[in-house]
């Protein structure tokens, strides 16, 4: 991203979080899908937005906890986020800071042709036993930079402690889902469900579970 550019980004973010929303945080540990709220400061679901708005913001949502912390085992962890459908492409730029907000990663998504778009984070590069801040922005109005809609979250990696069954059997892989839940591994139960659903889009049994799963996370009103 150039200077010009990245400063412009720069700005429109701090005026759409505020200023103090960029200043890091000492977090405490959420235990489950729903945990403490407010032990991550951050926002799930674009909801409304003010003014004239090119895309529908109320679909738009990070399939992460209520708590806002995503925990993962992954070397490599995936983060997946619901989108308005458009028939015009537009564009989602996701930044992943450290939890003194020094900047790690960006990178540009081009969404509007379906309803999920993914993040596939490099290998290694969140460390374990660390957090991680990271922000979804999506511009609702070109015009009206305050206006963005930016969604926030947080990623933990923990250390794998016992390594999945590799399998390609679609009941094996449902079953690990649930242990990734049981685990606290949410991060990691999202990513692998919505790669089933990718490969099985009419397999009753993922469907259902996936049904299940936004009921969890509470997100089965705001997901397409």
């Amino acid at each position: 991203m150039g200077t010009v550019t990245q400063s412009r980004f720069l700005l429109a973010l701090a005026m759409a979080l505020g200023l103090a929303a960029l200043v890091g945080s000492e977090p405490g540990l959420a235990q489950s899908s729903g945990g403490d709220r407010g032990a991550f400061p951050g926002r799930r679901v674009g909801g409304g937005t003010r003014g004239n708005c090119a895309i529908d913001s109320r679909s738009l949502a990070a399939l992460n906890p209520a708590s806002n912390l995503g925990v993962t085992a992954s070397d490599r962890p995936s983060l997946y986020f619901s989108v308005p459908t458009a028939a015009t492409p537009y564009h989602g730029q996701f930044i992943l800071h450290d939890a003194d907000e020094n900047r790690l990663y960006e990178t540009t998504l081009v969404a509007g042709a379906e309803p999920l778009v993914g993040v596939h984070l490099p290998a290694n590069l969140v460390n374990s036993d660390q957090d991680y801040h990271w922000y979804f922005v999506v511009a609702c109005n070109p015009r009206d930079l305050s206006q963005n809609v930016v969604l926030e979250g947080w990623l933990r990696r923990v250390p794998l402690t016992t390594a999945p069954a590799d399998t390609a059997l679609v009941e094996t892989q449902l079953d690990l889902v649930e242990t990734y839940q049981a685990q606290g591994l949410w991060s990691d139960a999202i990513a692998l469900l919505v790669e089933l659903r990718q490969a099985h889009p009419d397999n009753a049994l993922v469907q259902a579970q996936w049904n299940r799963l936004l009921e969890t996370l509470d997100l089965a009103t705001v997901v397409q």
